[in-house]
């Protein structure tokens, strides 16, 4: 049955390609007979970088640091209404929620807690979600225990950037005991050697522990890959996210954590502060333990100067706790070098292989094993070999912002951001700065003004092969939501230039969830092509300098048979 209640605002549905990839070539033939569908809706003011979720009801939250804003939609992402954030300052910041429906709300840089800048915090609200609240959301900060509650609830020693947080109600289902929750605060280290730490509550994120760094804590069966994991991350990581394995699931309880990385060759250009380097490995850890001990395994290396650093990847599990990575890339047959001349030169817009491409991995193994293995690390084994390519194969351009969200096993939605136009890039995969703000005096050979718009991609069927999967694409918007430059060197951004606004004004990404209730898939995007200042004065779009879901009201869903 067509879900119906989130049919307001604009039909976004563009030409489908049912295409599949391979690694990098041979899509399938297979065709998705019914296409997903999205219409698009204003959540609020402009804010970038949304993180979205939802809860077990289907009940919806969008927060962005901007503000910070946080956004409760009832009516599957129709129609949105402004609830209280719990602190008035925020860097980066993070949603999710556990079994019980309790919200758990992260931060960084907060102005609440006495504690040095850059560290991270998590709240937690048990106000009813179904009643307003924009004022006292019962809102409860989590203290770290080791401090007696004086500093933040990261309270790291070399600082945090980039935090994620993660809930699950420990027992057997179905409990629904909310002070009996664990949850997980994961994050890299922001003045120190990047490495990944995480802080973990057991009574409902009430009392949070002393920072753990994950691979130098121990190992459940793999020892020698954390030495091998420690020379790819140590110095250069981008964390990508955390989830814990349900109870009662196979692997239950089992704690995820994702990064991308780069290698030991590329230190020496510097410790994650320049982001020059070619993030070009990805990683998970898992415990089994409640983060006592780490199991690290490479999910896929898409070889250096192919780049994943867009600037972030996505990561999620799916129902039974299979862990999945998406990320945007330039192809693997792509050679960087032959791809920066042709920038420098002005060409690159004629080679379309040095265009970047929207690619999934995941196991279906717990972790340990990647789209069936055969990857070239041989300690620990079982990274990928191929990527599942989610873009068609006929899409020329380039693709940043990746997201993921994921039902039953081998049922996936992405989205990414797509320009026709090729971003020039360096012999490391990175994008150029300002590559995409049009020619300039300093350089004319770069493309126009790249215009961009929100892709999203289905796959049913990843239990088969990267070559026989289908993947079924559709254009959400059908105006651009940014006009302009991207830039994927984070705080190592370069101001606007020749009439160019900051290119890091969307911030780092976007983020995609699934309502467990239809299947159907949601995402939390920013538009700020308003005709004036970021957008394009020939083509603004309705949405522009807004905070805006696509929400998917038609077309199959990721969980079962049935359809949105």
């Amino acid at each position: 049955m067509v879900n119906s209640r989130a049919r307001r605002g604009l039909l976004a549905l563009a030409a489908v390609g049912a295409l599949a990839g391979g690694m990098l070539s041979s899509p399938a033939a297979a065709r998705v007979t019914r296409p997903p569908a999205f219409t698009l809706s204003t959540v609020g003011a402009f804010g970038g970088e949304p993180s979205i979720t939802s809860d077990s009801r289907g009940v919806l939250y969008d927060t962005t640091p901007s503000g910070p804003q946080t956004y409760r939609s009832t009516n599957g992402g129709a129609t949105w209404a402004n609830i209280q954030s719990p602190d008035n300052n925020s860097g980066d910041d993070c949603l999710n929620t556990d079994q019980a429906n309790s919200l758990y709300w992260c931060n960084l840089a907060s102005t609440t807690v006495g504690s040095a800048p850059l560290q991270a915090d998590v709240w937690k609200s048990t106000a009813p979600t179904i009643t307003t609240c924009t004022t006292g959301c019962s809102w409860k900060y989590g203290n770290n225990a080791t401090t007696g509650g004086s500093c933040s609830t990261s309270c790291n020693p070399f600082g945090v950037d980039r935090q994620w947080v993660a809930s699950s109600i420990t027992g057997v289902p179905p409990s629904t005991n909310t002070a009996h929750a664990e949850v997980v605060l994961m994050y890299h280290d922001f003045y120190g050697p990047s490495h990944i730490w995480v802080n973990i509550s057991t009574d409902g994120g009430a009392t949070f522990g002393t920072a753990r760094e994950v691979l130098s804590n121990g190992v459940t069966n793999n020892p020698n890959g954390t030495v091998t994991a420690e020379g790819y991350t140590f110095c250069n990581t981008v964390p990508a996210g955390v989830g814990i394995v349900p109870p009662g699931k196979p692997h239950g309880g089992r704690i995820f954590v994702a990064w991308i990385a780069s290698d030991l060759a590329q230190d020496a250009t510097g410790c994650n502060i320049t982001m020059v380097q070619s993030f070009h490995t990805a990683w998970v850890a898992y415990s089994d333990d409640g983060g006592v001990t780490w199991s690290p395994h490479m999910a896929f290396d898409s070889g250096i100067g192919h780049d994943m650093s867009t600037p972030f990847v996505a990561f999620t599990l799916d129902r039974l706790g299979n862990p999945y990575i998406g990320f945007d890339s330039q192809a693997p047959n792509q050679d960087p070098a032959i791809c920066a001349a042709e920038s420098a030169a002005g060409t690159v817009q004629a080679d379309k292989t040095c265009g970047y491409n929207m690619y999934v991995v995941w196991s279906r193994d717990g972790g340990s094993t990647w789209d069936g293995g055969g990857g070239k690390l041989p300690d620990p084994p079982g990274s990928a070999a191929v990527a599942y390519r989610a873009n068609p194969a006929t899409e020329t351009g380039t693709d940043v912002f990746p997201t993921i969200a994921a039902g039953d096993p081998g049922k996936v939605d992405v989205s990414y951001l797509h320009t026709d136009e090729i971003d020039p890039t360096d012999a490391l995969g990175k994008f150029m700065p300002l590559g995409c703000g049009g020619p300039s005096g300093s350089n004319p050979n770069y493309p126009p003004r790249c215009h961009w718009n929100l892709m999203t991609s289905q796959s049913l069927n990843l239990g088969n092969a990267p070559a026989r999967a289908a993947w079924t694409r559709v254009q959400a918007t059908t105006t651009p939501m940014h006009w302009g430059d991207i830039c994927n060197l984070g705080i190592a951004c370069v101001p606007g230039a020749n009439g160019m606004p900051d290119p890091r004004h969307l911030l780092d990404f976007d983020q995609e969830t699934i309502d467990p209730t239809t299947g159907c898939a949601h995402i939390g995007y920013a538009d700020d092509n308003a005709g004036t200042v970021y957008g394009d004065p020939s083509n603004p779009s309705p949405f522009g300098n807004h905070l805006v879901s696509a929400n998917q009201v038609s077309g199959p869903s990721v969980i079962g048979t049935r359809q949105c």
